[in-house]
Protein backbone atom coordinates (compact mmCIF):
# COMPACT_ATOMS: atom_id res chain seq x y z
CA UNK A 1 0.00 0.00 0.00
CA UNK A 2 1.83 3.12 -1.19
CA UNK A 3 -0.09 5.43 1.16
CA UNK A 4 1.16 3.70 4.30
CA UNK A 5 3.74 5.68 6.26
CA UNK A 6 6.10 4.57 8.98
CA UNK A 7 8.12 5.95 11.87
CA UNK A 8 11.17 4.35 13.50
CA UNK A 9 12.25 5.64 16.92
CA UNK A 10 15.83 4.92 17.97
CA UNK A 11 16.06 4.65 21.75
CA UNK A 12 18.72 3.77 24.29
CA UNK A 13 21.02 5.10 26.96
CA UNK A 14 23.59 7.79 26.23
CA UNK A 15 26.44 6.41 24.14
CA UNK A 16 24.52 3.36 22.93
CA UNK A 17 25.02 4.34 19.29
CA UNK A 18 21.63 5.77 18.30
CA UNK A 19 23.00 8.56 16.11
CA UNK A 20 25.40 6.36 14.16
CA UNK A 21 22.70 3.73 13.62
CA UNK A 22 20.40 6.50 12.39
CA UNK A 23 22.87 7.26 9.60
CA UNK A 24 23.35 3.58 8.80
CA UNK A 25 19.60 2.96 8.50
CA UNK A 26 19.17 6.10 6.42
CA UNK A 27 21.89 4.96 4.04
CA UNK A 28 20.32 1.49 3.78
CA UNK A 29 16.86 2.87 2.95
CA UNK A 30 18.35 5.37 0.51
CA UNK A 31 20.29 2.65 -1.31
CA UNK A 32 16.99 0.79 -1.73
CA UNK A 33 15.58 4.00 -3.24
CA UNK A 34 12.92 4.25 -0.55
CA UNK A 35 11.54 7.61 0.54
CA UNK A 36 13.26 8.18 3.91
CA UNK A 37 13.98 11.17 6.13
CA UNK A 38 15.58 11.77 9.51
CA UNK A 39 14.20 13.79 12.40
CA UNK A 40 16.86 14.88 14.89
CA UNK A 41 15.08 15.27 18.22
CA UNK A 42 18.18 16.08 20.28
CA UNK A 43 18.33 19.84 20.81
CA UNK A 44 21.67 19.63 22.60
CA UNK A 45 23.71 17.68 20.05
CA UNK A 46 26.63 19.63 18.58
CA UNK A 47 27.49 17.63 15.48
CA UNK A 48 25.71 14.75 13.77
CA UNK A 49 26.97 12.44 10.99
CA UNK A 50 23.92 12.91 8.78
CA UNK A 51 21.83 15.67 7.23
CA UNK A 52 18.44 15.65 8.99
CA UNK A 53 15.37 16.45 6.96
CA UNK A 54 13.87 17.92 10.13
CA UNK A 55 16.07 19.28 12.90
CA UNK A 56 14.59 20.28 16.25
CA UNK A 57 17.52 22.66 16.69
CA UNK A 58 15.82 24.88 14.11
CA UNK A 59 12.87 25.15 16.49
CA UNK A 60 14.59 25.21 19.89
CA UNK A 61 17.94 26.90 20.56
CA UNK A 62 19.66 25.23 23.53
CA UNK A 63 22.05 28.18 23.99
CA UNK A 64 19.17 30.62 24.28
CA UNK A 65 17.59 28.36 26.89
CA UNK A 66 20.82 28.27 28.91
CA UNK A 67 21.20 32.05 28.81
CA UNK A 68 17.55 32.95 29.36
CA UNK A 69 16.89 30.61 32.27
CA UNK A 70 20.45 30.41 33.68
CA UNK A 71 20.48 26.62 33.45
CA UNK A 72 23.22 24.03 33.31
CA UNK A 73 23.45 21.41 30.55
CA UNK A 74 21.05 18.92 32.18
CA UNK A 75 18.48 21.55 33.13
CA UNK A 76 18.65 23.02 29.64
CA UNK A 77 17.97 19.62 28.05
CA UNK A 78 14.94 19.11 30.29
CA UNK A 79 13.65 22.57 29.44
CA UNK A 80 14.27 21.99 25.74
CA UNK A 81 12.11 18.87 25.69
CA UNK A 82 9.27 20.71 27.43
CA UNK A 83 9.67 23.63 25.02
CA UNK A 84 9.54 21.29 22.01
CA UNK A 85 6.22 20.00 23.33
CA UNK A 86 4.83 23.55 23.41
CA UNK A 87 5.96 24.00 19.80
CA UNK A 88 4.72 20.62 18.61
CA UNK A 89 2.63 22.17 15.84
CA UNK A 90 5.74 23.81 14.37
CA UNK A 91 7.50 20.45 14.47
CA UNK A 92 4.55 18.65 12.95
CA UNK A 93 4.38 21.24 10.17
CA UNK A 94 8.01 20.46 9.32
CA UNK A 95 7.29 16.72 9.30
CA UNK A 96 4.22 17.16 7.12
CA UNK A 97 6.15 19.39 4.71
CA UNK A 98 8.95 16.84 4.23
CA UNK A 99 6.50 13.92 4.53
CA UNK A 100 8.83 10.94 3.96
CA UNK A 101 7.32 7.48 3.76
CA UNK A 102 9.85 6.33 6.37
CA UNK A 103 10.74 8.72 9.17
CA UNK A 104 13.71 7.79 11.39
CA UNK A 105 13.73 9.62 14.74
CA UNK A 106 17.06 10.10 16.51
CA UNK A 107 16.01 10.68 20.13
CA UNK A 108 17.96 12.56 22.85
CA UNK A 109 20.97 10.86 24.38
CA UNK A 110 19.41 10.95 27.83
CA UNK A 111 16.63 8.41 27.48
CA UNK A 112 14.83 9.65 30.59
CA UNK A 113 14.07 12.94 28.80
CA UNK A 114 12.12 11.18 26.09
CA UNK A 115 10.70 8.12 27.85
CA UNK A 116 9.84 9.34 31.34
CA UNK A 117 8.77 12.96 31.00
CA UNK A 118 5.21 13.65 29.97
CA UNK A 119 6.49 15.98 27.24
CA UNK A 120 8.50 13.14 25.68
CA UNK A 121 5.56 10.77 25.52
CA UNK A 122 3.37 13.57 24.16
CA UNK A 123 5.88 14.28 21.37
CA UNK A 124 6.18 10.57 20.54
CA UNK A 125 2.40 10.19 20.33
CA UNK A 126 2.01 13.24 18.11
CA UNK A 127 4.74 12.16 15.72
CA UNK A 128 3.25 8.72 15.19
CA UNK A 129 -0.14 10.08 14.12
CA UNK A 130 -0.98 8.58 10.71
CA UNK A 131 2.24 6.52 10.80
CA UNK A 132 2.86 2.93 11.81
CA UNK A 133 5.41 3.03 14.63
CA UNK A 134 8.22 0.83 15.81
CA UNK A 135 11.10 1.51 18.20
CA UNK A 136 14.60 0.06 18.31
CA UNK A 137 16.13 -0.06 21.80
CA UNK A 138 19.93 -0.09 21.66
CA UNK A 139 21.81 -1.80 24.49
CA UNK A 140 25.38 -0.62 25.03
CA UNK A 141 27.52 -3.78 25.40
CA UNK A 142 29.64 -2.06 28.08
CA UNK A 143 26.55 -2.09 30.34
CA UNK A 144 26.01 -5.85 30.10
CA UNK A 145 29.39 -7.21 31.14
CA UNK A 146 27.75 -8.87 34.14
CA UNK A 147 24.45 -10.78 34.34
CA UNK A 148 23.08 -8.11 36.72
CA UNK A 149 23.79 -5.50 34.05
CA UNK A 150 21.96 -7.42 31.34
CA UNK A 151 18.98 -8.01 33.64
CA UNK A 152 18.85 -4.32 34.56
CA UNK A 153 19.03 -3.01 30.99
CA UNK A 154 16.41 -5.49 29.77
CA UNK A 155 14.15 -4.30 32.57
CA UNK A 156 14.79 -0.73 31.43
CA UNK A 157 13.82 -1.64 27.87
CA UNK A 158 10.58 -3.16 29.15
CA UNK A 159 9.91 -0.04 31.20
CA UNK A 160 10.48 2.21 28.19
CA UNK A 161 8.18 0.07 26.05
CA UNK A 162 5.52 0.35 28.76
CA UNK A 163 5.98 4.12 29.11
CA UNK A 164 5.89 4.98 25.41
CA UNK A 165 3.50 2.22 24.28
CA UNK A 166 5.60 1.61 21.18
CA UNK A 167 6.38 -1.79 19.64
CA UNK A 168 10.01 -2.44 20.49
CA UNK A 169 12.94 -4.33 19.00
CA UNK A 170 15.80 -4.65 21.53
CA UNK A 171 19.31 -5.06 20.10
CA UNK A 172 22.84 -5.07 21.48
CA UNK A 173 24.75 -2.36 19.66
CA UNK A 174 28.45 -2.03 18.78
CA UNK A 175 28.86 -5.77 18.20
CA UNK A 176 32.24 -5.10 16.61
CA UNK A 177 33.56 -3.97 20.01
CA UNK A 178 32.43 -7.05 21.96
CA UNK A 179 35.29 -9.35 22.91
CA UNK A 180 34.98 -13.02 21.98
CA UNK A 181 34.63 -14.36 25.54
CA UNK A 182 32.01 -11.78 26.43
CA UNK A 183 30.17 -12.47 23.17
CA UNK A 184 29.98 -16.15 24.10
CA UNK A 185 28.60 -15.31 27.55
CA UNK A 186 26.01 -12.98 26.06
CA UNK A 187 24.92 -15.63 23.57
CA UNK A 188 24.48 -18.13 26.41
CA UNK A 189 22.51 -15.66 28.53
CA UNK A 190 20.27 -14.78 25.57
CA UNK A 191 19.63 -18.37 24.47
CA UNK A 192 19.23 -19.67 28.01
CA UNK A 193 17.94 -16.81 30.21
CA UNK A 194 17.79 -19.12 33.23
CA UNK A 195 21.61 -19.03 33.23
CA UNK A 196 21.42 -15.31 34.05
CA UNK A 197 19.51 -16.14 37.20
CA UNK A 198 21.93 -18.95 38.03
CA UNK A 199 24.92 -16.61 37.80
CA UNK A 200 23.19 -13.86 39.78
CA UNK A 201 22.25 -16.32 42.52
CA UNK A 202 25.62 -18.09 42.57
CA UNK A 203 26.98 -18.50 46.10
CA UNK A 204 25.61 -19.79 49.36
CA UNK A 205 24.21 -16.47 50.60
CA UNK A 206 21.31 -14.89 48.74
CA UNK A 207 21.54 -11.16 49.42
CA UNK A 208 18.75 -8.68 48.87
CA UNK A 209 20.37 -7.53 45.60
CA UNK A 210 20.66 -11.13 44.35
CA UNK A 211 17.04 -11.82 45.22
CA UNK A 212 16.02 -8.65 43.38
CA UNK A 213 18.06 -9.78 40.38
CA UNK A 214 16.35 -13.16 40.34
CA UNK A 215 12.93 -11.48 40.51
CA UNK A 216 13.91 -9.19 37.61
CA UNK A 217 14.84 -12.21 35.50
CA UNK A 218 11.48 -13.80 36.23
CA UNK A 219 9.74 -10.61 35.14
CA UNK A 220 11.76 -10.46 31.94
CA UNK A 221 11.03 -14.10 31.14
CA UNK A 222 7.33 -13.40 31.63
CA UNK A 223 7.16 -10.42 29.26
CA UNK A 224 10.04 -10.79 26.83
CA UNK A 225 11.60 -13.57 24.82
CA UNK A 226 15.33 -12.96 25.24
CA UNK A 227 15.95 -15.20 22.25
CA UNK A 228 14.73 -12.32 20.08
CA UNK A 229 17.64 -10.17 21.28
CA UNK A 230 20.56 -10.00 18.85
CA UNK A 231 23.78 -8.00 18.37
CA UNK A 232 24.25 -5.46 15.58
CA UNK A 233 27.04 -3.21 14.36
CA UNK A 234 26.36 0.03 12.51
CA UNK A 235 30.08 0.09 11.64
CA UNK A 236 30.53 -3.36 10.07
CA UNK A 237 26.83 -3.76 9.11
CA UNK A 238 26.68 -6.98 11.16
CA UNK A 239 23.04 -8.07 11.46
CA UNK A 240 21.70 -4.81 10.00
CA UNK A 241 19.71 -6.89 7.51
CA UNK A 242 18.35 -8.88 10.48
CA UNK A 243 17.28 -5.62 12.12
CA UNK A 244 15.61 -4.44 8.91
CA UNK A 245 13.75 -7.76 8.71
CA UNK A 246 12.56 -7.31 12.32
CA UNK A 247 11.34 -3.80 11.48
CA UNK A 248 9.63 -5.20 8.40
CA UNK A 249 7.79 -7.78 10.53
CA UNK A 250 6.53 -5.04 12.84
CA UNK A 251 5.23 -3.09 9.86
CA UNK A 252 3.67 -6.18 8.29
CA UNK A 253 4.60 -8.18 5.21
CA UNK A 254 6.38 -5.93 2.75
CA UNK A 255 8.28 -6.66 -0.44
CA UNK A 256 9.61 -3.25 -1.42
CA UNK A 257 12.44 -3.42 1.13
CA UNK A 258 14.12 -5.99 -1.06
CA UNK A 259 13.06 -5.09 -4.57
Amino acid sequence: MPDRKYIIYLLGTAGAGKTFLTRTLFDWFSEKKLDVGILNLDAGVRTIPYAPAIDVRDIVDINEIVNEYNLGPNGAMIASMDLIATKIHDLMSEVEYVDPQYLIVDTPGQIELFAYRSSGKFIANMLKENREPVSVFLIDPSLVLKPEGLASILLLSLSVEFQLELPQIPVISKADLIKKDHKERLERWIEEPETIGIEIGRGQTISLSKQLGLNIIQTIEQFRNTGELFPISATTMHNIETLIAAIEREFGTRDDFYE
